[in-house]
């Protein structure tokens, strides 16, 4: 009976340590799991930490990578996504939407990153995510910095009207805040009106008058705000020599207001500037030289930049070049180019031998370079940019939109492509042209109001489809009712349906509008109103103020003989 009786006393204790082992087991696996998880965020907030120093520091690569290691470890880490999406939208990436997208899904989330992620958002023309954003910041307390992103939301799509009310609403609470105070100002130096432009630069003088951030901003504002008086012109050049330190832009700054000021010594100010400032890095000799050709001083360029000295640097080279092609020394920029030693880029260089052959009147030679230099330029997004630019630039239309409209495959190109465009379709002349322009815009943005709005305006101008067009116009004056280039649209869509009372209330703005301060177009179809219900003395007034060359074949036309 003993043996017995231990045997079952050992099986009982033998079961009794295999029922606390798997008790410890489960335990451990239980507890495990999250113990790891809760070691790998810890080691996660560790990498971010650090990455945050490495941007602190300037070391914007190393903090990249340590970000990179925080979010492989724990890829939902509020430190760590909120580090790389302030990162990435400090170097301009594209990435940093989608993090600031995961960012404020996060119970972490705060306004200041909602905030981050509706600027980034503006600056990326992701318009109407923007306003999701923005909106429900607004509603509750905005402070100055919402009331500063919905001011640049506002100015982004247009409506400047809205963007002054954001601003005046930020300055107003907070009076002496120069941030919102500039921004105030050049908000209203962009409007038509006179009195705004006249606020605008009281706002900037009484920056300018006391020490601050935003004083040398002032100053250099008010050193590029057009019909200074002379008095003002001498205080501000007075200001700019104060400055210190005082760099090239607020030198040259100066120099434009003293030959202003004193016409006949415009050669000895371009001597000074080239004596003081030649022996400056590359960087302030492009600056100068720049300068120098938008005075048309090419020569003095030439002789600053010698060859030798501009095949070190590509972009002291092409000033060189634009020194060059301004006094029509095609010849010599043949020779340039045919340089064993150049290091320009290939589509550089056929952009250039473009623009010499199209000088010489080889129309056909032109029009085979400016295709290789845009087939050179391939899928490089800056070089498609300057053979665009340059075509422009060389009122190579046909090359110039072809151009463009392969940049706009690049979506952070493609504002730039689409404004491009409509210039360049603008200055053919053909209302058309304009229109196919103005429809790839719209078709590859299409959460752009303005690129609605300016194909539904020139539908309109060409009677097509009037009844959608002018729906949509209407639309875009219901919800924007301060654009007032929205309100054209819509004017010429009554003109259209034969409303002309409705066509010229559309004019009925709470503020005057300054017509001398508003594109030819719009000036036409506010006459052609005016036209439409009998009252041709002011249209006639409007009219003669009008540059008809500005205007294309179908605006001219509602102007014509009426």
């Amino acid at each position: 009976m003993g043996d017995r009786e231990r045997m079952r006393r050992d099986r009982r204790t033998r079961a009794i340590w295999w029922t606390v082992i798997a008790i410890v087991l489960t335990i451990v696996l239980v507890v495990s799991k999250p113990l790891y998880h809760f070691l790998k965020a810890k080691r996660a907030q560790q990498f971010a930490a650090s990455a945050d120093a490495l941007m602190q520091a300037g070391k914007w690569n190393e903090a990249a990578k340590q970000y990179h290691a925080a979010l492989q470890l724990d890829p939902l880490g509020y430190h760590g996504l909120e580090g790389a999406a302030r990162l990435a939208a400090k170097a301009d990436r594209p990435e940093a939407i989608d993090l600031w997208e995961q960012v404020v899904k996060l119970p972490q989330c705060t306004v200041q990153d909602r905030q981050e992620y509706a600027a980034t958002l503006i600056e990326s023309d992701h318009l109407s995510a923007a306003e999701k954003i923005i909106d429900p910041l607004l509603k509750n307390n905005p402070d100055t910095k919402t009331l500063e992103i919905a001011a640049r939301y506002s100015q982004k799509i247009g409506d400047n009207a809205k963007a002054a009310e954001f601003a005046r609403v930020a300055v107003n609470r907070a009076p002496q805040d120069d941030a919102a105070r500039f921004q105030l100002a050049d908000i209203l130096a962009q409007s038509a009106s006179a009195t705004e432009h006249a606020e605008a630069r009281k706002l900037l003088w009484e920056i300018a008058d006391k020490n601050g951030l935003y004083r040398k901003s002032a100053i250099e504002a008010l050193a590029r705000a057009p019909n200074l008086s002379p008095d003002e012109q001498g205080k501000i050049r007075k200001a700019l020599d104060q400055l210190t330190p005082k760099t090239l832009t607020d030198d040259l700054l100066s120099a434009d207001l003293q030959i202003q000021m004193q016409p006949d010594a415009a050669s000895s100010v371009y001597d000074d500037e080239t004596d003081r400032w030649h022996s400056g890095d590359a960087n302030q000799l492009v600056e100068l030289a720049r300068w120098l050709n938008s005075h048309q001083q090419a020569e003095r360029v030439l002789a600053m930049l010698p060859i030798e000295r501009v095949l070190e640097n590509n972009v002291l080279l092409l000033t060189r070049l634009d020194a060059m092609a301004s006094l029509q020394r095609w010849t010599d920029i043949d020779e340039t180019l045919t340089r064993p030693d150049l290091t320009l880029d290939p589509s550089v260089i056929e952009s250039f031998r473009a623009r010499a052959a199209q000088e010489r009147g080889a129309v056909l030679d032109a029009e085979v370079h400016w295709n290789h230099a845009i087939s050179l330029a391939g899928n490089n997004p800056a070089k498609l940019r300057f053979v665009a630019t340059f075509a422009e630039e060389s009122r190579a239309n046909p090359s110039a939109l072809k151009a463009y409209e392969q940049l706009a495959r690049f979506p952070r190109e493609a504002r730039v492509a689409y404004d491009g465009a409509e210039r360049v379709s603008r200055r053919t002349g053909d209302a058309a042209i304009q229109r196919a322009a103005a429809e790839k815009i719209a078709t590859a943005a299409p959460e752009d109001p303005n690129a609605a709005d300016q194909l539904a305006y020139l539908n309109l101008l060409l009677n097509n489809d009037v009844d959608a067009n002018f729906a949509v116009a209407r639309s875009l004056t219901e919800k924007y009712p301060n654009r007032l280039s929205y309100r054209i649209a819509a004017a010429l869509g009554y003109l259209r349906k034969h409303d002309a009372g409705s066509a010229l209330a559309q004019f009925n703005a709470p503020a005057p509008i300054d017509w001398n301060q508003t594109e030819p177009a719009w000036r036409a179809v506010y006459a052609a109103s005016l036209l439409a219900n009998d009252r041709r003395d002011e249209a006639q007034q409007i009219i003669t103020t009008i540059p008809l060359d500005k205007l294309n074949a179908a605006e001219r036309e509602l102007i014509e003989a009426k």
